[in-house]
């Protein structure tokens, strides 16, 4: 029997694209078996501290099998120390898999394997540290394995173990952004995360929403901000990371024309990327209405700027926490006259010309100089 190399070779390739998209795992195997000239195929890996599948894919064999092997047969199967024990990353056959004594013995192999006409079967161990992986192949009748069959499983197997690394690090690498983005976008932030060539790989649903509101565009060519100045900006960002010399702190506020709403935007380097990927460049787009109100602290740091006086700096901190003038007049026991003056004198002195301009300068001093 002569096995199909390019074929093969061909099969092995996928597996790599699998490994980037999971939904591909079961057609690549499907096309590995068929080049090994096997009849099923089934392939797991279980992450031991969970006790759950993380990947589960079955080729031309009844998925019952497996559940049926870990549910009930698994605590019953006398190999299972010998094998656990044995040789790694190396394909068990033959009597490596099963003894003639314990084919005759176990229930596993005649109430589970034989049921499922699972007759010459192979088996390896992909060794994943705190991980339980399997790859196994049968044959569609009791004849043995041909050597060149064996020796192509030998080599599917290291491609196999390859590729499911790759798979669980961006697997991985999925998860703690997704966990970054949720945090962020409940606290009212978009998250981006971009490469060193400016391709983007995650976008929360703040981000998402931001995008809606016209602030910025996302595409396969990248990031489009509608503000040039952030244009510049961002590729500075990234020609930065691209040449390892260090994003420079860049910090710019805008306004959406869609809202009015001042969005802050962060650029902040993640060296080393998230789960091996490669250094990422962050864009943290902040609108600046939705986070908390300034503190007593950042008003005081706010009236030494621009020299408030006592009152004027707790008119300003009163507009801030939103309460109109009356109330604040009420609270500190003044006339509603003379909290706007006091109102007046905040703004002349920090050259704005409405109420709403001093608050979009409040909240512009606290993104830049505290938070």
């Amino acid at each position: 029997m002569r096995l199909d190399q390019e074929r093969l070779n061909a099969a092995i390739r996928g597996l790599y694209e699998a490994a980037v998209t999971p939904e591909f795992w079961k057609p690549a195997l499907e096309e590995v078996t068929d080049a090994l000239q096997a009849k099923s195929c089934h392939f797991f890996s279980n992450n031991l501290a969970e006790v759950r599948d993380d990947l589960f894919v079955t080729v031309r064999m009844d998925p019952d099998f497996h559940k049926d092997y870990m549910n009930t047969y698994a605590a019953l199967d006398v190999r299972f120390p010998r094998i656990m024990d044995g040789p790694i990353g190396k394909v068990l056959h033959g009597d490596l898999l099963w003894t003639e004594e314990e084919r005759l013995a176990s229930p596993v192999y005649h109430e589970n394997l034989l049921p499922f006409e699972l007759y010459e079967v192979t088996g390896a161990q992909l060794a994943m540290p705190g991980r339980l992986s399997w790859l196994g192949f049968s044959l569609y009748d009791e004849e043995p394995w041909q050597k060149d069959q064996l020796d192509a499983q030998q080599l599917v197997l290291g491609h196999t173990r390859q590729a499911l690394r790759m798979h669980l690090t961006l697997a991985e690498a999925k998860a703690n952004a997704d966990t970054l983005g949720d945090l962020l976008a409940a606290r009212g932030q978009g998250v981006i995360l971009i490469t060193a060539d400016g391709r983007i790989i995650f976008a929360n649903s703040q981000a998402e929403a931001l995008q809606q509101e016209q602030v910025f565009k996302m595409s396969s060519r990248g990031l489009v901000f509608r503000d040039r100045g952030l244009n510049r900006q961002l590729a500075l960002a990234l020609e930065a990371l691209h040449f390892r010399s260090g994003v420079p702190s860049g910090e710019i506020v805008t306004l959406t024309e869609t809202t009015d709403h001042q969005i802050g935007v962060r650029f902040l380097p993640v060296p080393g990327g998230i789960g091996g990927s490669g250094s990422l460049l962050a864009v943290l787009c902040i609108p600046l209405h939705m986070q908390h109100g300034p503190d007593s602290s950042e008003i005081k740091q706010f009236a030494g700027l621009f020299r408030l006086t006592p009152s004027e700096e707790r008119v300003v901190g009163a507009i801030a926490a939103g309460q109109d003038l009356s109330q604040h007049g009420r609270e500190r026991n003044i006339s509603l006259d003379t909290a706007r003056k006091h109102l007046k004198n905040a703004m002349a002195k920090a050259t704005c010309r409405s109420q709403k301009d001093l608050l979009r300068l409040v909240e512009r001093f606290c993104f830049f100089r505290l938070r």
